[in-house]
C-alpha cells in the first residue's frame, strides 16, 4: 500500500500502558518499525 497525500494519520499512543501491556504479554515493541509502518500508510501528522 503506497501512501497517498489524502491519507492523513494522527497517532496518539499511551506509552505507559503500551509498555506495561507489552511487558505483561512478554514481548518487546520495535518502535522504529512501528513508526515506519504508520508512515507507509499515509502522511503522519502526529
Amino acid at each position: 500500500m503506497s501512501p497517498s497525500p489524502t491519507n492523513k494519520i494522527a497517532l496518539f499512543i499511551d506509552g505507559a500502558n503500551l509498555y506495561a501491556t507489552a511487558k505483561t504479554l512478554g514481548f518487546d515493541i520495535d518502535y522504529k518499525r512501528l513508526l515506519k509502518e504508520f508512515q507507509s500508510r499515509g502522511t503522519l501528522l502526529r
